[in-house]
């Protein structure tokens, strides 16, 4: 028997079987505490995104064009926003978006 095993015996001895259970029981409510805060976190994560997103938006809707760029990096805040779920409006905002020119417009009067 290796000397690790000895040892959680040992200790398992020691303890007690109500201690085992006892720590078990606090890890469990430990998890799912965490697992709460993970949750809330992710919440406030997606509002900021799509708040984000909409503000770009409606920037690159004024200005009639958005370069590759630009567009590229919206995709990617996009697509993590789009992973958390619960989108809706986001995804017309998306398609207007990617029917935008991908260049200024020339406003060169002769």
């Amino acid at each position: 028997m290796s000397s690790a095993l000895r040892e959680l015996i040992a200790w398992c001895r020691i303890l007690g079987i109500p201690s085992i259970f006892a720590m078990t029981a606090w890890c469990i409510r430990s998890c799912i505490y965490y697992t709460k805060q993970l949750k809330v976190l992710a919440k406030a994560q997606q509002a900021q995104m799509r708040s984000q997103l909409l503000e770009q938006y409606h920037y690159y809707m004024d200005g009639g064009w958005i370069s590759e760029e630009h567009m590229e990096d919206w995709e990617n805040l996009y697509q993590a926003y789009h992973n958390l779920g619960e989108n809706g409006v986001l995804d017309s905002r998306r398609e207007a978006l990617l029917k935008l020119p991908n260049s200024a417009p020339n406003n060169t009067n002769n």
